[in-house]
């Protein structure tokens, strides 16, 4: 196998693993829906290591959401 396609194979699977399923919260009040996570964004380092960034960033976004009236819905 060449380097390049090692090193695309390698590149694809650090990117692939940052991806968080996305949180999905509603305002009862204002029925306004908001979503955190669901992407590779704000997360550069992939992996486990990138993917557990990104979770946390995804749980501070719900908790403050939440802190404004939201809820979670599944």
């Amino acid at each position: 196998m060449k380097s390049k396609t090692v090193f695309f194979i390698f590149l694809s699977g650090c990117l692939a693993g940052c991806a968080t399923p996305a949180l999905t919260l509603k305002n009862e009040k204002t029925g306004q829906v908001v979503q955190c996570g669901g992407d590779a964004t704000g997360s550069l380092l992939g992996g486990m290591i990138g993917y557990n960034v990104q979770k946390n960033n995804d749980e501070t976004c719900a908790k403050n959401y939440e802190a404004q009236g939201f809820k979670r819905v599944q």
